[in-house]
This record gives C-alpha cells, sequence and structure tokens, in this order.
C-alpha cells in the first residue's frame, strides 16, 4: 500500500463564507475551493443578451469586497444577469448589478467558482437575505426586489411576477405661467458656462418638445438627427422607455434645434444633459432648479415646463388629439382634464366651426 502513497488527495484548502451565519444548504459549513459547477450549457450567456451596451456598461461596476478572480468574475457574472431583467435607468441598473455582485461573491466564497443558477434559487436567495439581524427592514425589501428579479431570469417559476395594485392616478403638474419660459431663457445670459448649458438644455427640450426630467437625463446625443423637410430643417429627438425608442419629437425652432444638434454632436453617444464626472445624478434636473432660486432667480419645474408645452399643442387648432398624444407619449386625454384651466374657452360656436371644417355634415 505503501506505493500509493504520493497518489493520494491533498489535503483541501478552506475558507470560511463572508458571513457566519450564511451557509448554502447543498454543503457543510466549509468546502474545497476549487469546486467547480459542473460543465454544461448555461441559460444566460453573451448571445442571450438583450442589450450588449447595457451588459458592458454594468460590468464596470464594483462593489466592496477583496480583490481577486472571484470579485471579479462576481461581477461578470451580475451583469450578465442583470441584463437580462427589466430594464431600468442607469443609476438604479448599477445599483442593483452591484447587490447581485455581492450576493454571488458571498455565496461562491465556499465553492470557490461563481455560479449564478446555484445561487439564484428561491432557497439560496430566502436563506441569504432572511437571516437575523443582518440588514435592515428597508434594505431586506430592496434587495429582495433586486435578487428577485434576477432569479426571475433563471427561475420564472420559483420567483412570480408580484401583484401590483395601481393607485389613483394623480394629477397633472399644472402648467408653467406663460412668462416663465422666456424669463429663465432671459436668465441664462447671467449664469456659469456648466449651469448655463444645462438650463438651456432643459429648456429647450421640455419647451421645444416636451421631455420629461427622467428622459432628459437618459437622453444620449445619438438619439438626435437631423430631420429634412422641403422646405426647413428640423431636428428629430428619439425618446426611449426602457431602453426602446417610444416616440420620436421633431423641433421645428431654429435656434433650439441648431443647439440640440450641435451638443449631440460633440458629445457623440454620451448624455446630451451636461454633467460633472461620469454618472448622471438621480435629481440632475432638480438640481439646477435649487441652484438657480439660491442665485436669486426664478425656479422651475420641469413637469410644468412640459405640461405649458402640452397645453400649446392642444390649443393648437391645426393639431389631432391622435397626433398630440403620439409626441407627448401620453396613453389617453385625461392629462387635458387636468390642465383644463390654462386651455381655451370655446363657445358652441366655435366647435360647430370646427366640425365643419373638418368634414363635420357627416358627423
Amino acid at each position: 500500500m505503501g506505493r500509493f502513497t504520493a497518489l493520494a488527495a491533498a489535503t483541501p484548502v478552506l475558507e470560511r463564507p463572508a458571513s457566519r451565519d450564511f451557509v448554502p444548504g447543498e454543503v457543510s459549513s466549509v468546502s474545497s475551493i476549487g469546486q467547480a459547477s459542473p460543465s454544461r450549457v448555461r441559460r444566460l450567456t453573451r448571445r442571450t443578451l438583450p442589450d450588449e451596451d447595457r451588459y458592458l456598461r454594468l460590468r464596470e461596476v464594483g462593489i466592496h469586497r477583496p480583490a481577486g478572480p472571484l470579485r471579479s468574475e462576481a461581477i461578470a457574472r451580475a451583469a450578465l444577469v442583470q441584463a437580462h431583467t427589466r430594464v431600468l435607468d442607469e443609476i438604479a441598473d448599477a445599483k442593483a448589478a452591484r447587490v447581485v455582485a455581492r450576493y454571488l461573491y458571498d455565496e461562491a466564497i465556499v465553492y470557490g467558482v461563481v455560479d449564478e443558477e446555484r445561487a439564484l434559487t428561491r432557497r439560496a436567495v430566502d436563506r441569504w437575505l432572511f437571516r437575523d439581524d443582518v440588514f435592515s427592514r428597508r434594505s431586506q425589501r430592496t434587495y429582495r426586489t433586486i435578487l428577485y428579479a434576477a432569479g426571475r431570469t433563471l427561475y420564472p417559476h420559483e420567483f412570480p411576477e408580484p401583484h401590483r395594485q395601481r393607485g389613483p392616478r394623480r394629477k397633472a403638474v399644472p402648467a408653467a405661467g406663460v412668462s416663465l419660459e422666456a424669463e429663465l431663457y432671459a436668465v441664462a445670459a447671467n449664469l456659469r458656462p456648466v449651469l448655463r448649458a444645462q438650463l438651456l438644455t432643459i429648456l429647450d427640450l421640455t419647451t421645444g418638445a416636451g421631455l420629461s426630467s427622467q428622459e432628459i437625463r437618459q437622453l444620449r446625443g445619438s438619439d438626435i438627427s437631423p430631420l429634412e423637410l422641403p422646405e426647413h430643417t428640423a431636428v428629430q429627438i428619439a425618446v426611449r422607455k426602457r431602453g426602446v425608442v417610444s416616440r420620436v419629437v421633431p423641433v421645428v425652432c431654429p435656434v433650439r434645434g441648431h443647439r440640440l444638434l450641435t451638443r449631440a454632436r460633440d458629445v457623440g453617444n454620451g448624455f446630451v444633459f451636461p454633467i460633472v464626472g461620469e454618472s448622471m445624478p438621480r435629481n440632475a434636473v432638480c438640481h439646477v432648479s435649487e441652484e438657480l432660486v439660491e442665485l436669486g432667480f426664478p425656479g422651475f419645474n420641469a413637469a410644468a415646463l412640459r405640461n405649458r408645452w402640452v397645453v400649446k399643442l392642444a390649443s393648437d387648432p391645426g393639431m389631432p388629439a391622435a397626433m398630440l398624444m403620439k409626441m407627448a407619449g401620453i396613453a389617453d386625454l385625461r392629462v387635458l382634464h387636468d390642465l383644463e384651466a390654462d386651455l381655451p374657452r370655446y363657445t358652441p360656436e366655435d366647435e360647430a366651426k370646427a366640425l365643419l371644417r373638418s368634414a363635420g355634415e357627416y358627423l
């Protein structure tokens, strides 16, 4: 028997999990490093990605874990999983990817290899989430939402979609005053360069194209392009919702259009809204209004500026309701009921004349 001694298995190297309370059910409290998952065809790969750019962006996130191959692999696999979930804005997307990466890292320590298919079962996720005195109730709810969404990409039957109850519809923000738009454009000339560029971008996109604050923050230079008309050169803006173009809005004002097109060419595929640094702040548009107030200038509400644009279109006799809904990205005309005080007062005679102009004798 002595001649087989040299072939005996070496003593495995042991490593403890990140938390003493978290021990995967599939193994004992310690396990040998290098116990790789079996070779198989993975369910999620780069070929199944709906958006390659989103995946590459999420791979750049960082987590507070020791540097090394395990952390790198946890981030890469988390980016792959998160890129298969429902599209979020970039800030929330990066936050979710970090949560998934931290979880995959903690779960993988005992195995020595990251395996999202092993880690994202309902049983494993719940065991990590519902440890005693580890997370606050608020953090636990946040992590549960993120990890359940990640697990749903692999095991939809284990993580069914939550039943969402619709609350009462929020009424539209009243339209901004008629004179506020002109006042803000005049104020822009007195501001420092960065703040001036931010304010002009907000004004051009709300009063010229009816974009919301979120749409302004997400707009990229590649979403703006020229629109050639027989007698006029305009600009068209592709507005995205969850990464997909939901509507295209033309800007016919030559001054606004030139400014937006110039900015788009300068930034390429970057953000149109000027920012300091590489990440877009969640309240970037609100911060501009706050700075104006601190400087003694009038503030603004981007939703109110957008709704002034909606009121202008709705008050134009040549604007069909269907075109208004398409351009503004509204699902129904209830928003106009909320803005009724800002709309023109029509008499029955006005309405009859409008019907006659639209072949109303047949209506």
